[in-house]
């Protein structure tokens, strides 16, 4: 089994969290609080488990890489010994037992111990009051988005992200021709609890603000270490950064085209920095119809944003009544109005007549025109009073030019 580690109440001994707004970890019953100081002084708190050379870069091929798939793990709960089942990239767990926060600490120890963490800004409640108020004000959305049962869902989640920062050179038959330097790149690391559009959509995050990775800041919400391994990651990001560097059709020493296409043109990666850290994030997942929808809030600046929520059943059959009732009242009245045009008309039989009166209501109704004025019909009926969301974005890639120095 792997070792787990829980934050104990020195007073009570009862579980304690990471409170956001006080920046401490609080009792949830005699309400002390122990900040960040007194928790490194006396939890025995890892400050550093990395030897003092350690470089992701470096040791990119002998640290911890990740598993082929995600293995079933068994833990045991330190205070009641309680068996908890959990996926082997979690790196927190809560007892279903005693219900108390667990850190796994074998997943965030040594070299695969995070380098920086951003704690979280935004409370709960904040990310609740927010989706309310924008919720409340939709009219066209089914009756589950805006119950108030789906809040129990919000989870606060430490998404994984590797900060890759390096220089990029291009030369031209061995001769210098550019530079860029990239600073912390952002590379997603782990995609199985949160995909990349979700997280492209999150950015930004301010890493200048991360702090020094304590578990304690854990405590209270699920996190995840990383699937995606450093070597992985600095690859897939070369392939990315090399694309933006420039190639210059001119060498550096004089005047004379280089025929670029002829000409043996080389891009080398090198001051190579990896970071690895955890960044907070708001998620609210909720079921409809065989999909699940995604809510998200970056966990520092309070940047939110959805997948395109479904239209309420609703509307489709409103729709429907309203355009029959359009589509009649015009037949009607144009059959009054053309029987009372043809009937002035007497060198046609009946047969005729009714034949040239169907043709012209034919012509008369313009379905485009009552399909329009529906639409329009309903949206007011059903209208969005709030401003839509930030949307997630569809098939994005964080551009190299937004992260060069």
């Amino acid at each position: 089994m792997s070792e787990v580690k829980e934050y104990k109440c020195p007073s009570c001994g009862a579980p304690m969290y990471y409170d956001i707004k006080q920046k401490t970890l609080s009792c949830r019953f005699c309400k002390n609080t122990y900040d960040q100081e007194y928790i490194i002084s006396h939890f025995d708190e890892e400050t550093n488990g990395k030897l003092p050379d350690f470089d992701w870069v470096k040791r990119s091929k002998s640290v911890w890489e990740p598993y082929v798939s995600d293995k079933i793990e068994e833990f045991e709960c330190s205070s009641c010994g309680g068996k908890i089942i959990t996926r082997s990239s979690t790196a927190t767990a809560k007892c279903p037992f005693c219900s108390h926060d667990l850190i796994i600490s074998s997943d965030l120890s040594g070299d695969i111990r995070p380098d920086r963490i951003i704690p979280f800004r935004i409370t709960k409640k904040e990310f609740a009051e927010k989706y309310t108020h924008y919720i409340s004000g939709v009219r066209n959305v089914p009756n589950v988005f805006k119950d108030k049962a789906v809040l129990d869902n919000i989870t606060g989640c430490y998404i994984p992200v590797w900060g890759y920062s390096c220089t990029c050179d291009s030369t031209i038959d061995s001769e210098f021709c550019a530079s860029i330097n990239v600073k912390d790149y952002p590379i997603l690391a782990n995609d199985k609890n949160m995909g990349w559009e979700v997280f492209h959509s999150m950015w930004p995050f301010n890493l200048s603000e991360a702090e020094d990775f304590n578990a304690s800041y854990l405590t209270g919400f699920y996190a995840s270490r990383y699937t995606i391994g450093a070597e992985n990651a600095m690859r897939d990001a070369d392939y990315y950064i090399k694309a933006e560097c420039p190639v210059k059709v001119k060498k550096a020493d004089d005047n004379n085209p280089v025929d670029v296409d002829d000409a043996e043109i080389k891009k080398i990666i090198h001051n190579r920095e990896l970071t690895y850290y955890l960044v907070p994030v708001w998620l609210l997942n909720i079921k409809y119809v065989n999909r699940t929808y995604t809510i998200a809030m970056n966990g520092q600046t309070g940047k939110i944003c959805t997948d395109d929520l479904p239209e309420n059943p609703l509307y489709y059959r409103w729709y429907k009544i309203i355009y029959l009732i359009i589509q009649l009242a015009e037949l009607v009245l144009g059959f009054l109005y053309f029987r009372r045009f043809l009937s002035e008309i007497g060198a046609f039989s009946d047969r005729i007549k009714m034949i040239i009166m169907l043709a012209v209501l034919i012509l008369f109704v313009p379905i485009i025109f009552n399909l329009t004025i529906t639409s329009v019909i309903c949206r007011f009926i059903f209208r969005r009073k709030r401003k839509k969301l930030d949307p997630i974005k569809k098939k994005q890639l964080f551009y190299v030019r937004d992260f060069l120095e």
